[in-house]
């Protein structure tokens, strides 16, 4: 009942355009119910999110969006790639509000990639990193994954990571790969192998590109047979058409074929995008796959 209460709370919300957004529209109805019943499992938020470049605005529109993924009781919430616009000086000073809600809610937080200055090292050839920090349900920094696949003018001034790694926080196994990352299947595979349950890819995709970038989240998730959870930006000129994305599965065991389950956000408006996740489920679909696999894996990506 504190889930149908506490989304009853914040049903009819105002979006940045000032029309009211309704979450009913935006849960995933089968799970909720499941999730009412007690049974067990993952309730996962997408926030899509305008464009910000002021640090105060920036601030309030994500503090907005991650209260109201609370307030539905979300166990993890992701933002997307590069909503805020300037280059970052230092995270946990500039957006302390942000961990503060983490800890509030009893919420994990992929607050989304930002582009900020890279460390110091001898064989440095970038200034700059976009990297994505992911804040525990007990407001601590556990800590931060480099974007391995900068894309377009990128290449010029961001540093490559060359690591792919799991988080836990409430017991959640999970792997983040940052936009043009989901091109390359080698970074979704060894996050699976190396444990995640889930992966989430923050994005900021142009319209141009969102029906290929549709397809390779489908296609990592299910070749992998692992949940995907993707946001993306969206912008008053329309550059960034939002369309974030959540993967999940149906399976029929008559047929053996597993067909995704999809929820897509809309266009053009910040929205919150729900859906409750049997991890377990995924699991086992994800075991019996990788049974069938004959070929040796070789991952780079280690």
């Amino acid at each position: 009942m504190n889930d149908l209460l506490s989304l009853l709370l914040v049903s009819n919300v105002t979006n940045n355009t000032g029309h009211a957004t309704h979450l009913w529209k935006e849960l995933d109805y089968k799970g909720f119910i499941t999730r009412c019943l007690g049974l067990d499992v993952l309730r996962v938020a997408l926030a899509q999110m305008g464009l910000q470049n002021n640090q105060e605005n920036a601030t309030r529109h994500a503090l907005k969006l991650l209260k109201r993924s609370g307030s539905c009781d979300s166990d993890i919430v992701c933002l997307p790639e590069l909503w805020f616009t300037k280059i970052l000086a230092n995270f946990e000073t500039q957006f302390v509000k942000i961990i503060t809600v983490a800890k509030e809610y009893n919420m994990t937080v992929i607050p989304g990639a930002f582009i900020e200055k890279s460390k110091q090292t001898e064989n440095r050839t970038s200034s700059f990193q976009i990297s994505c920090p992911v804040i525990t349900n007990e407001g601590t920094i556990l800590g931060k994954q480099l974007k391995i696949h900068p894309f377009g003018l990128q290449r010029k001034v961001i540093r490559a990571g060359d690591k792919v790694q799991v988080f836990e926080s409430s017991n959640i196994k999970f792997g983040i790969g940052i936009c043009y990352d989901i091109v390359f299947p080698e970074v979704s595979r060894a996050l699976v192998k190396k444990g995640a349950d889930i992966l989430f890819f923050p994005s900021k995709i142009r319209h141009e590109g969102i029906k290929p970038w549709h397809m390779y989240v489908q296609v990592r998730a299910l070749e992998n047979r692992v949940p995907i959870a993707a946001p993306n930006v969206c912008d008053i000129n329309k550059v960034y058409k939002g369309k974030s994305i959540f993967v999940d599965f149906k399976y029929d065991s008559k047929t053996d074929i597993a067909i995704p389950k999809l929820r897509i956000g809309s266009s053009v408006n910040e929205q919150i995008l729900i859906m409750d996740i049997d991890l377990k489920y995924a699991k086992k679909l994800r075991k019996k796959r990788f049974e069938d696999l004959k070929f040796p894996e070789r991952s780079v990506l280690q």
